[in-house]
């Protein structure tokens, strides 16, 4: 079988990095068995275990691997070479490739589109595809730099109908060092976090990454941005931030916009949020207020003739660049180089009224300290309807996936329209009496979403507006198009956020489109809802945007050009909600604060044989900690205890004050049991 086991490929740079430049080279191993070709009419579809189909309109749909590497803080010029093996046959001849299809959005129930192929392609034997690398995505997420390729191991031969798969394929970045990042421990440890889900190996397993000394807490981890008439209602929710360990600051919209510089009130407020990340420690946003209080920014979406113009909050969590490279004022744009990576875990609270944002405050306080008792938090309402009918396309296999994820105390309905069955209202009345997580899988407007068939409403206004689950109230997602849209009227997410007797204390829905997969394939609005599921209920993230951020990462890997479905999925989905908030009824094991034992990054990493290296050992409470420092071989080289936090430096000697052979070695925080080490490298 084959050693590619994970959808998403993950490279850890187990290298030295020189003081100026790096390179590192990963194979994939692939293997025959894991492919298979699956015979539709004339058509063959392709499938390799792990992989994703991806292509262009018109050209073969062959299954595609995204290649990750973490790279070191500040790199530049990150540039991709791919080196092939002698590719294996998996058919001899007659392998019909179908072509790809342009994509539809859920709201579109019309027939599929049918397959029509590029004859200049398919009419010659020039093998396809003629470079391996699909595509290629450069972003920093919250300091860390992350670089990816899309690879297509295949050598097809249209017209004959050969169909190869390089069964050993070397990807190699290179990259150019640039200065690093100055982070505070607690931005670096959900830095680090965050690139940890990215990972298939231990994080930094030598080299480490150069960021620049910095304290551990910052003065403003939990920033509120809102209008001068709603900082006295939001003060109990800045004062419960408080008393879990974060440091808050509230800016008002009319200072803010009145003391930073910005071509409009929308730039003004990312160019502040900007500053309080790069030297306040920020680590949570929100937005409190709609955008008759908080600015939005409109983003034109396109994409294969479906065009938009949608609020995009990521403008205002991704950080680097302004989003409109080519100064066209047209923000947002493909060849605007978008990062996409968010640099700060962020929400909006989408409130126009005192009375509403009293009612987002009062949720907000008694779901995060004093929820009612009773198993509703740990019940799950999974609705999903037949999505394109023709191509037998429903949403029960994404919806499945997600019931997969949750705990197996968790108590999960489902409510799943069959090909040629109906809609459902069973699954009212149980929302209606209190559910932690509501999936809601269907077609879509601003009003709601829909099943295909009568009775249609599976969660809309009206249906919002009549629940009455009083205090139990839940977090809602979904894959449909525009039930968040918000501009200029009432939308399905403001209906749930803002009913007095029940609703949601988090929505995260679409702004615009929600977009297909290639079937039997999902598509990325339904994987970012898979993976935000799999961040609380398998991977336990700390709060809500926490896991909201990372479902997005593992998407932009897969990007594949242009205007394309994973580009704007990305963009549509929001999180309406307090980007801090804590899941009920999933077992917290990866709090923020406080910690139970970590060790900061080592500084400087590699360090010169005369250099000290330093790191922040972080506990909270009780034993005092035993640092240490040992050789590949377990030998120990120098030891002190710590009794509360601190910075630590170790002279990189051995016992008896002679300097260290240049070499990888281990430095270990231990407290009764709880051990927890990094890895240093000293040069000569």
């Amino acid at each position: 079988m084959s050693t590619f086991r994970s959808m998403l490929l993950i490279v850890l740079l187990m290298t030295v990095f020189t003081a100026d430049a790096g390179v590192f080279t990963e194979h994939l191993e692939l293997s025959p068995e894991d492919v298979a070709i699956i015979q539709n009419g004339s058509w063959s579809s392709v499938t390799l275990n792990g992989a994703e189909p991806r292509g262009e309109p018109g050209t073969p749909l062959l299954p595609a691997i995204p290649v990750v590497f973490v790279l070191p803080s500040g790199a530049e010029e990150v540039e991709f070479t791919v080196d092939l093996t002698i590719p294996t046959s998996i058919r001899a001849s007659g392998a019909r490739v179908v072509p790809s299809v342009p994509p539809q959005p859920f709201s579109d129930m019309t027939a599929p589109r049918e397959p029509v192929p590029d004859e200049q392609i398919y009419r010659s034997d020039t093998p396809w595809p003629s470079d391996p690398i699909l595509s290629v995505h450069t972003g920093t997420l919250a300091g860390f730099r992350i670089a990816s390729c899309l690879v297509q191991p295949w050598l097809y031969r249209p017209q004959s109908g050969e169909l190869l798969l390089y069964t050993d394929v070397a990807v190699t970045a290179t990259w150019i060092d640039g200065p690093g990042m100055t982070l505070t421990g607690r931005q670096m440890e959900v830095a680090e976090w965050r690139a940890e889900r990215l990972s298939t190996g231990s994080l930094f397993a030598a080299g480490g990454q150069p960021f620049s000394d910095a304290p551990d807490i910052g003065d403003s981890e939990y920033l509120i941005v809102c209008d001068s008439a709603y900082v006295d209602i939001l003060r109990p929710l800045a004062e419960l931030h408080e008393r879990s360990g974060l440091t808050v600051e509230t800016s008002t919209v009319q200072d803010i916009i009145a003391s930073t510089g910005g071509r409009d009130d929308a730039e003004r407020i990312r160019y502040f949020i900007r500053d309080r990340f790069e030297n306040s420690g920020t680590i949570f946003v929100l937005l409190a207020g709609d955008e008759t209080l908080v600015p939005v920014r409109l983003i034109e979406l396109y994409c294969e003739g479906y065009a938009d113009y949608a609020p995009v909050d990521m403008y205002f969590a991704d950080l680097d660049g302004t989003w409109d490279r080519n100064g066209d004022g047209n923000f947002g744009q493909p060849d605007d180089t978008l990062d996409l990576y968010a640099d700060v875990l962020l929400g909006r609270a989408l409130f126009a009224t005192e009375e509403e944002a009293e009612l987002f405050v009062h949720k907000n306080l008694t779901y995060q300290e004093t929820p009612p008792a009773g198993s509703w938090s740990s019940h799950a309402m999974l609705c999903g309807s037949v999505l394109f009918e023709e191509q037998g396309y429903t949403a029960a296999k994404g919806c499945d996936s997600i019931a997969a994820a949750m705990p197996m105390s968790w108590n999960v309905t489902k409510a799943y329209e069959v090909l040629g069955g109906d809609g459902f209202d069973t699954h009212i009345p149980i929302i209606s009496s209190g559910t932690g997580w509501n999936h809601y899988a269907g077609h879509g407007n601003d009003r709601g979403i829909w099943w295909q068939s009568a009775p249609l409403g599976m969660m809309s206004n009206w249906i919002a507006e009549d629940l009455e689950n009083g205090e139990r109230t839940g977090i809602h997602t979904s894959i449909a198009c525009h039930p968040a849209e918000y501009m200029g009227q009432v939308c399905c997410a403001e209906a749930l956020l803002n009913h007095s007797d029940g609703g949601a204390v988090s929505v995260l829905f679409n702004t615009s489109y929600g977009w297909e997969g290639f079937w039997p394939s999902l598509g990325p609005s339904e994987w970012m809802c898979i993976d935000l599921a799999r961040q609380v209920f398998r991977e336990h993230a700390s709060t809500l945007g926490l896991a909201f951020a990372v479902a997005k990462d593992l998407r932009i890997p897969y990007l594949h050009g242009g205007y394309d479905r994973t580009f704007q999925s990305l963009l549509s989905w929001t999180a309406f909600t307090d980007p801090a908030l804590e899941v009920l009824a999933v077992p917290n094991i990866n709090p923020i604060p406080p910690r139970k034992l970590t060790i900061g990054f080592p500084y400087p990493n590699p360090a010169t044989r005369d250099a000290p290296v330093s790191f922040f050992v972080d506990f909270h409470g009780g034993l005092p900690a035993t640092v240490s420092a040992h050789d590949m071989a377990g030998r120990l080289l120098w030891s002190t205890e710590v009794a509360q936090p601190q910075r630590v430096s170790w002279s990189g000697t051995s016992p008896d004050m002679e300097r260290l052979p240049a070499g990888v070695y281990i430095i270990t925080a231990r407290r009764g049991d709880y051990t927890v080490s990094r890895l240093v490298t000293i040069l000569n």
